[in-house]
């Protein structure tokens, strides 16, 4: 029977030379499954119309008819067997119109908050929502995959151990060209200018980032799994992260804000409203008051001057001293500060309460609050986006779950941050005023970056590679702005491009170390293997 199939195939193949062409150009763009099941789809349509397509046995016979050509890497290359090429721009078809869907849907996301807060109409949204945006983007990642398998068929071929001549070259420069390594790794690091594709720079340096931070801790769990990197103190982990991120995060927060990122600038401001105080109600709208990142601001200019003493004019009436041009935002607040205060910092900052320690519990009393809600709202996105990965069993089980989930996350925000603000006062107590005055800010952030250690050790590490690529990008940030280093154009797809590379090589040798499951389903997906 399979002989009469084959027969009759071979005898479709010679009479229908241009429909053999087309049915082989469109083995490009569907498989032979896919085929079979848009036949299926389509069955009723074709009875209607008497139209008869080319079966399923006959679009496979076609798509078969090239054989593997292998012989040189650049025949490896351009392949027209079904596993080849055809596959291949198959993969990059099938990506585009998944990252297209991808992009839109995202951009609508973002959108969102101004529709809630009837800023704008779901109408409006939709019209900025930038089709040729998506199309770059989309086009961008299914040029990656295409390029990627093509230069990986042609480097698999080039440094193929059993097809080379014998080497003439030393045993370590053989090993090295004939690794496993390097194919994927040479594929990865050439297919990465892809990313130039896509029309918007900040989403290229968002996904240049990301990955880059992924390389970094898989490549360290690699060398770990294979034991090139030695055993580590007990206290070594992922949790340092967190504090080492955060470090260099709330330095930049206080002395760089043009190079902090925006939305972390709003997160951290708009939960301290208890150091960083608003108006008071009792003051007109013609009263002057200094905002939030006025009063931020300040705290940079006090510790250049040292910490200077705070002296109330409700007690020493016209004896104060003026204050210098560049701290006369704020003489609103000082002139209705607590005369009890000592220090001019602490006078900003909690101007009504002069104990530095009531303030800290008044902020983890109020913020906590807050924190606690925002957790109740993020838990339960990522509980509806969980899926399969949600605890199983009833509301009982649910809440037995998130509620102690819900009150790690608000603990960690709340006293992060209070603790952060409260070293601001504390320092100022056990430091001389002209010892590292600017450099503690490093530990104001590394300390309060340590109850990241109240989160699992997974969340540790989800948290920690996030603040780590927000500390990477405002760390060139601020090296280009001090002048250490020259911004390069286009950057961002130098190190994508290096990122890949790595991701790649260690996916294909040592798939264990891709420890995020949705890193390698994204990859799955992407390359079709």
């Amino acid at each position: 029977m399979t002989e009469i199939n084959n027969s009759e195939n071979e005898e479709f193949i010679r009479d229908n030379e241009k429909k053999t062409r087309l049915l082989f150009l469109l083995s490009f763009v569907i498989s032979n499954k896919e085929y079979a099941s848009t036949l299926k789809l389509l069955a009723p349509v074709l009875k209607k119309s008497l139209a008869k397509l080319p079966t399923p046995a006959e679009f496979k016979a076609v798509s078969n008819l090239k054989p593997h050509t292998h012989n040189t890497p650049l025949s490896a290359t351009f392949c027209l067997h079904k596993d080849c090429l055809p596959q291949t721009t198959r993969r990059g078809l099938f990506a585009f119109i998944q990252v297209y869907a991808i992009a839109n849907v995202v951009e609508v996301v973002v959108r969102l908050p101004k529709l809630f807060r009837r800023k704008a109409s779901l109408n409006q949204i939709l019209k900025k929502v930038s089709l040729y945006s998506s199309t770059r983007c989309a086009l961008s990642i299914a040029s990656y995959a295409i390029i990627y398998k093509s230069l990986f068929r042609f480097f698999t071929r080039l440094f193929d151990p059993l097809l080379r001549p014998p080497p003439s070259s030393s045993l370590i420069v053989n090993d090295v060209v004939c690794s496993p390594l390097v194919p994927p790794f040479l594929a990865g690091l050439l297919a990465g200018p892809t990313l130039l594709i896509d029309n918007v720079q900040s989403r290229r340096i968002l996904i240049a980032v990301f990955m880059l931070s992924k390389s970094l801790q898989y490549t360290y769990h690699a060398l770990r799994q294979n034991g090139i990197i030695p055993r580590m103190p007990w206290w070594w982990g992922s949790w340092l992260l967190f504090p080492i991120s955060s470090a260099q995060l709330i330095y930049a927060y206080l002395l760089h804000p043009d190079i902090f990122p925006k939305n972390y600038d709003k997160f951290i401001t708009s939960r301290s409203t208890t150091y960083v105080n608003p108006k008071p109600s009792d003051f007109s709208d013609a009263m002057p008051w200094p905002i939030g990142r006025e009063i931020v601001d300040r705290i940079e200019i006090l510790a250049s001057l040292y910490y200077p003493e705070f002296y109330s004019s409700k007690l020493h009436g016209r004896d104060v001293p003026p204050l210098p041009d560049n701290l006369k935002p704020i003489q609103p607040v000082l002139e209705i500060a607590h005369p009890a205060h000592s220090k001019m910092l602490c006078a900003m900052l909690h101007h009504e309460e002069p104990s530095c320690l009531v303030t800290y519990t008044k902020f983890i009393a109020k913020e906590g609050i807050d924190a606690l809600k925002f957790m109740g709202i993020v838990y339960t996105i990522s509980l509806i986006l969980s899926g399969k990965s949600r605890p199983n069993g009833g509301i009982t089980t649910i809440l037995s779950y998130a509620i102690p989930e819900i009150f790690k996350g608000a603990t960690f925000i709340t006293m992060a941050i209070a603790t952060s603000w409260a070293l601001f006062c504390g320092f100022q107590k056990i430091l001389p005023n002209k010892f590292m005055p600017i450099s503690r800010f490093y530990l104001n952030g590394f300390i309060g970056g340590m109850w990241i250690l109240v989160e699992k050790p997974n969340r540790r590490l989800d948290i920690g590679m996030y603040s780590l690529r927000l500390s990477l990008e405002t760390l060139w940030k601020l090296l280009v702005k001090k002048g250490k280093v020259r911004n390069i154009r286009n950057g961002e797809a130098i190190y994508f491009s290096l990122a890949m590379a790595f991701i790649m090589a260690i996916r294909k040798n040592q798939p264990k170390s891709i420890t995020s499951p949705y890193i390698r389903f994204a990859l799955s997906r992407l390359l079709g293997e």
